[in-house]
């Protein structure tokens, strides 16, 4: 045993040293990236300056980066044509599709720049500038306030600073909190209001292998898609209007056919969504044993109903397919996350570094007395939020399954905005027009009987909480019935509730929205919404409390560990652009295994069934076969290169993000990474951890061959 607990500590140690050598971990802030080993990087093959990646006086290759939906894009042409992911732009391709125009199932590309489709929906933002807006923000706060007094003062003045920075420009302007709010930036965005759909392959290219191969390798699928960026004739950032035209981005990436080799150079600029690299032992424990198992289960059952309802009725299964794999895809990844928690034993490596961190803090009396108790308050923080998580978590599932549910929320918001200030004040017209956007979007996807389903699901799975954190609008519903009597019970109420609604009609809705607030509340599925709500409201008190408490102790952590660690540490993710570098590389994900770093158009086609996920296109197999690859193939392969992996470090929110060789140009498009690395957002394993990217050379090989789209060829830098 002592061995065991030994040979940890010295395997932490050595982890700890080894944080900064080549290839590197980390998401990097990019006012960060000069500080990095540029000189080892060069070794692998860089030959841009750090001012060429990122330069506040001049253009530089950040301004090539979109952040576009729920992920990251970047400009490939002087008319604001964006590269992202095929799943990046999954709504918007679904939002244009329909039994009769299957553009999800054919895939779309438009002939020219007037049949591109305008996708509402979506906005794309670069980053004009950031800077560093610590000391204004703090200026705020005092050390004798309260928790929740000095959170109130933060926003406010977090508020304060977005509103004088956007005067009266168009632009859009976001405080960020970094390493637990020891620092905060101001991030300024240029947005591109009006954006259109213009390529997306057809789903068995762009989805090939689906759920089967989500976050595994080696991956075969084509994930990516194009849509442009466009602003008014008189340059202002317009919503879509015919009289619009595309942008014209001042820097945009050139695509290389030239491919690459193992250890390779690559780097990622984009815009990673949450890590939890700094979480404590108590943190991380109650996410392996509470909240992940249980939004697991909440999500699979909403998929199961879901993929049910689809299965023999296409229009369903368009109209519902971006929800559910809005569902399926974080569902997948927290089970690689338990698992790789598990198979990295993350606890216990957890808990020795914390006891490495506690023998350093015990060398310094200063340092001890200032954060010597620092992880017994946070396990102290966390057994209360013990107390409550689990009702938090299913009011949140039970808010988010329904969509009429939904309208009737937006109904309640609107008579009572929330009292919390909000970044951006809506005036009662914008409200109302925000609400009637709502409800037209809602009905466009909306299939009442599997609506009543899924609330009905949530409803059942809320009456399973502990008693000590049950929802007394469900307790309402249910009382003590159990087993069967329990499901007539919750089916009989949901069938009235949406029988007595105005809300479950598209018509009727839309003139609720004219009535008088009593009216409105007299809408069973309204009175619903408040009971729910009025759970979730001292729900939420609650947490405000809890985040108020723990972001001071995350501070401080944060604090403790710079004294430690040193002021070069990379903050976590939080959906601001960062840049994560390393090499092209293959890995060993267990005994007897080892991956090469790409794979072919040969690998599809072994992979094919006849069968969804794993159809190939009668066409995409006639190139294969013909070998009619033109200048796209890879000759260490003698097949087109479809994916690879590198050691780069990405998590949600980087789906898109270009990966990019030593001399600036695109060589790839991030889209997954493989199932060992899944618990990366918690613990980053350099042997282990892999960037899976669709090849520049696949890209094109199918907008070119496969597709004949000599427009969008036309377009592209090629090198």
């Amino acid at each position: 045993m002592k061995r065991s607990i030994i040979m940890t500590s010295v395997a932490l140690i050595f982890l700890m040293l080894s944080a900064f050598t080549f290839p590197d971990e980390g998401m990097w802030m990019l006012q960060q990236i000069s500080k990095l080993p540029f000189t080892e990087m060069q070794k692998h093959g860089m030959e841009l300056t750090p001012e060429q990646v990122y330069s506040t006086t001049s253009t530089s290759l950040k301004d090539a980066i979109v952040l576009l939906g729920g992920g990251t894009s970047s400009f490939i042409s002087g008319d604001g044509l964006l590269l992202t992911n095929h799943h990046v732009a999954y709504g918007a391709i679904q939002s244009v599709s329909s039994v009769e125009e299957d553009r999800l199932k054919d895939g779309f590309l438009a002939a020219s720049k007037a049949d591109e489709i305008p996708i509402p929906s979506y906005q794309a933002r670069i980053v004009l500038n950031q800077k560093d807006v610590t000391a204004d923000v703090l200026s705020a706060v005092s050390d004798t306030m309260a928790p929740d007094a000095r959170s109130k003062a933060i926003r406010t003045k977090m508020n304060e600073i977005e509103k004088k920075e956007k005067g009266d420009s168009e632009n859009e302007c976001r405080v960020s909190e970094f390493f637990g709010g020891m620092k905060y930036f101001l991030f300024t965005f240029e947005v591109f209001r009006d954006v259109r759909l213009v390529y997306a392959p057809p789903t068995s290219i762009g989805n090939y292998g689906g759920e089967v191969d989500n976050w595994m390798w080696p991956r075969h699928t084509g994930d990516f898609s194009l849509m442009r960026a466009y602003i008014g004739p008189d340059g202002k950032h317009s919503k879509y209007a015919k009289e619009n035209v595309p942008c014209k981005p001042k820097v945009f990436l050139p695509i290389s056919t030239q491919g690459f080799k193992e250890d390779d150079f690559a780097m990622i600029l984009g815009f990673p969504g949450t890590t939890y690299r700094y979480r404590t032992t108590p943190e991380i424990k109650l996410a392996k044993e509470e909240s992940l198992p249980m939004t697991i289960d909440l999500y699979k059952t909403r998929m199961d109903i879901i993929e049910t309802a689809g299965k023999n009725d296409r229009a369903t299964e368009i109209k519902y397919s971006s929800k559910w794999r809005g569902l399926a895809n974080p569902y997948k990844k927290f089970l690689g996350t338990l698992e790789g928690m598990r198979r990295a034993d993350l606890l216990t490596l957890r808990n020795a570094n914390e006891e490495i961190f506690a023998q350093f803090l015990a060398t310094n009396p200063d340092l001890q007395k200032k954060y010597g108790s620092i992880i017994s308050d946070i396990r102290s923080l966390y057994e209360t939020l013990a107390t409550f998580n689990k009702k938090q978590i299913m009011l949140g599932q039970l808010l988010q399954c329904s969509d009429v549910l939904s309208i009737a929320n937006r109904f309640r918001t609107y008579l009572k905005p929330p009292e919390t200030p909000t970044r951006e004040v809506r005036t009662p017209e914008q409200n109302l027009s925000d609400l009637k956007d709502a409800i037209n979007n809602t009905f466009k996807n909306l299939n009442l009987t599997l609506d009543k389903q899924l609330l009905s699901s949530m409803i059942l799975k809320a009456a399973e909480l502990p008693e000590s954190q049950q929802i007394e609008a469900i307790q309402k519903i249910v009382g003590s019935k159990t087993g069967e009597k329990r499901i007539k019970e919750v089916q009989e109420f949901v069938d009235d509730l949406y029988d007595d609604t105005k809300l479950a009609n598209k018509e009727d809705c839309l003139k609720m929205t004219e009535k008088s607030e009593s009216k409105i509340l007299d809408d069973p599925f309204v009175e619903f919404a408040l009971a729910i709500d009025k759970n979730n409201s001292q729900i939420q008190k609650k947490n405000a409390d809890f985040t108020a408490k723990i972001t001071i102790l995350r501070t401080k952590l944060l604090e403790a560990y710079s004294s430690w660690k040193g002021p070069d540490m990379y903050p976590d993710a939080n959906r601001t652009i960062r840049m994560t570098y390393g090499v092209v590389k293959s890995f060993k994900p267990r005994d007897a295994v080892h991956y090469d770093y790409v794979t072919s158009l040969g690998g599809v086609i072994e992979k094919e069934t006849g069968v969804d996920p794993f159809i190939v296109s009668p066409k995409l197999r006639q190139l294969w076969e013909k070998r009619d690859f033109g200048k796209y193939a890879d000759p260490r392969i003698n097949d087109v290169p479809v994916a690879f992996i590198a050691d780069l470090d990405i998590t949600g929110g980087n789906s898109g993000s270009p990966v990019i060789n030593g001399k600036g140009e695109l060589i790839g498009l991030a889209f997954d990474g493989n199932w060992e690395s899944v618990v990366g957002d918690y613990y980053f394993q350099d042997q282990i951890n892999r960037t899976i990217s669709v090849d520049a050379r696949y890209i094109l090989f199918i907008i070119d061959k496969f597709s004949n789209a000599k427009n969008i060829m036309d377009e592209l830098l090629i090198k």
